[in-house]
């Protein structure tokens, strides 16, 4: 099951095209598995296109190297070779292929952030997607931190604490920030990713396992002490980001518009590649170098702990996949080869990576931009085989902090709009669109997880159409309540997200993550005192710590929707918005949505 699971969650349609389509000038393309004709002409040479896919948190830079090989017009043999580029998270991609899915088809080259998903793809079986022998080798190198703003930094040490190993931010999240002045924080609050599609969000569950008590083998996963170690420190987490550039993307912009005076950090500290700390002290959160500049620089920038009881080695593999053929193979390794030039790795450097030959010693550059120390040298845990990291993620499945979940879906009578589908031969209504949407994410949680179901509209705002129960006790019977909503009146959706707020407010367990998924389709309609900006002063946590999030998701084409209405929310609420404004995409909102509870 979670193997399974773990599979649904990758398959994602809708990756990000970011290289270039076309190159002027060329007389054709041959297909991916057309070869170079005999005697073709020498001064116009057919071209052979590669297909690469490469983990989010480095598209801007592969953005900036494809662009720069397809201008180079390199000639392979009697084929000039060019690179289209896709982006996912690597978990996604492994799972992806992991599904058997071929549409789109698999790339050629992948370039994930750590050679860990290889392991696990060839434990699952599927070693045979990849070259025989693989070709492998490391186009940059980076590293596991951990990374906290630096007021919380300051925090700590005005109470002569540091947060320096994992059993230090154990003893965090069990004291809170009551033992260090800062009564009003609240609890301790860690920002990681999932550990099923991020690799950070997996580099993290290999190192808490291998810093918890005692030798880390596959039978002692379960010994209570280190289900104990591990349980204790999940349970600071907040939601579970669904990638970094997306996590670090947040923090900033909720940084950037706090006040002193009400000053409370979006995230404690954050599990994080090393090389996207470096681009958000530079000013990119997103993780593309364009928006590097001083002007951008975080007012509170992150300052970086590397634990000493555990950290790994991140190292971004150049992998060329089965699925390409002779040719394709060819136009690969000149790109592998592309890529290691001086030029491309000052590139890297420039943008917080590590040598690709190691990351044990820092760069000039993270010494200017961390504060790294300039004779450090890293020790690495060993990274797991592949049964063993498979065992972690099913151990880390049943530790990791679970979730209380009110899923709130609009159901006024605009869901009876019919979404042109240029895939069926009839068009669905927006409501028939969310229905399997809804039902798919019910799926992602776990048994033991609680969830319920509101719907709102009008006369009355809402309706329980199922109070929060164990998912494993109600999942099949909540399913069978989504296929039967029907659609009629207006949009309470102003009353509707207050009162769903104060219901998770007052019965809120601070042993679960208590969030709210609300969806809706058009404007609030019905009469709320003081409008949208009473609203938000309501959802105001006014510096404090919100136990509980609201992750929106404005869905269809209206004009009049709500959409800055509920992008304000989300922030304020320090949970996130998914755009599902094509009706078609639903079902990966959803998807993305319910990442964030594991």
């Amino acid at each position: 099951m979670p193997i399974e699971r773990r599979r649904v969650l990758g398959v994602i349609t809708g990756t990000v095209l970011v290289g270039a389509t076309a190159v002027p000038g060329l007389v054709r393309a041959l297909g991916d598995d057309e070869p170079a004709a005999d005697g073709a002409d020498k001064q116009n040479p057919p071209v052979q296109t590669i297909r690469v896919n490469s983990s989010t948190e480095k598209a801007g830079v592969m953005r900036e190297f494809v662009n720069r090989y397809n201008d180079a017009d390199r000639v392979v043999g009697k084929l000039r070779a060019r690179v289209v580029l896709d982006t996912v998270t690597s978990g996604a991609m492994k799972n992806t292929l992991a599904s058997g899915v071929r549409n789109p088809p698999p790339p050629h080259v992948w370039l994930p952030t750590s050679s860990m998903w290889l392991r696990l793809l060839e434990y699952e079986g599927h070693g045979d997607l990849l070259t025989k022998p693989a070709e492998v080798s490391s186009i940059a190198r980076s590293t596991l931190v951990i990374a906290m703003p630096q007021l919380v930094a300051k925090a700590l040490a005005n109470h002569g604490a540091r947060l320096d190993t994992w059993a230090d931010v154990l003893a965090l999240a069990q004291s809170g920030w009551s033992a260090y002045g800062r009564q009003n924080w609240g609890k301790f609050l860690l920002g990681r990713d999932n550990a099923e599609t991020s690799t950070s969000g997996l580099a993290a569950t290999v190192a808490t396992y291998v810093a918890a008590p005692g030798d880390l083998t596959e039978e002692r996963l379960d010994d209570p002490e280190v289900v104990s170690f591990v349980h204790g420190i999940e349970s600071s987490a907040g939601p579970y980001g669904n990638e970094a550039v997306e996590f670090m993307q947040k923090i900033y912009e909720a940084e950037e518009a706090q006040a002193a005076s009400t000053y409370r950090p979006f995230i404690d500290a954050i599990v994080i590649q090393e090389q996207m700390v470096y681009l958000y002290n530079r000013g990119a959160p997103s993780g593309d170098p364009a928006r590097m500049s001083k002007g951008r620089r975080p007012r509170n920038p992150l300052r970086t702990v590397y634990p000493k009881d555990g950290t790994l080695e991140l190292d971004h593999p150049f992998v060329v996949l089965a699925s390409a053929n002779e040719d394709q193979r060819s136009v690969a390794e000149d790109f592998r080869a592309f890529l290691t030039e001086d030029e491309q790795q000052r590139r890297l450097a420039e943008l917080g990576f590590r040598s690709r030959d190691s990351a044990a010693q820092p760069t000039a550059q993270l010494v200017e931009a961390l504060g790294t120390p300039e004779n450090q040298r890293l020790t690495f845990v060993p990274i797991p085989d592949g049964k063993l990291l498979t065992a972690m993620l099913d151990s880390w499945d049943n530790v990791k902090r679970r979730a209380r979940v009110l899923l709130v879906l609009d159901v006024s009578d605009s869901m009876n709009d019919t979404v042109p589908d240029p895939n069926t031969a009839e068009d669905s209504t927006k409501l028939e669109l969310v229905k399997p949407a809804a039902k798919r994410a019910l799926d992602l949680l776990d048994d033991d997880d609680e969830v319920g179901l509101w719907t709102f509209s009008s006369n009355p705002p809402h309706t329980e159409e199922m109070p929060i129960r164990r998912v494993g006790d109600i999942r099949e019977q909540l399913k069978s309540r989504v296929q039967g909503l029907t659609a009629d009146g207006n949009t309470a959706l102003y009353q509707t997200a207050d009162d769903a707020s104060r219901l998770m407010q007052e019965s809120a367990d601070p042993e679960r993550i208590n969030a709210i998924v609300l969806l809706s389709d058009g404007q609030n309609t019905e009469p709320y005192p003081g409008g949208p900006k009473a609203l938000l002063a309501k959802l105001n946590p006014q510096g404090k710590d919100t136990s509980v999030r609201i992750f929106t998701v404005p869905y269809g084409h209206a004009d009049n929707a709500d959409i800055d209405t509920l992008a304000q929310i989300a922030k304020l609420t320090k949970a996130a918005q998914y755009d599902a404004t094509d009706p078609l995409d639903v079902n990966d909102a959803f998807v993305r949505v319910f990442r964030n509870f594991g």
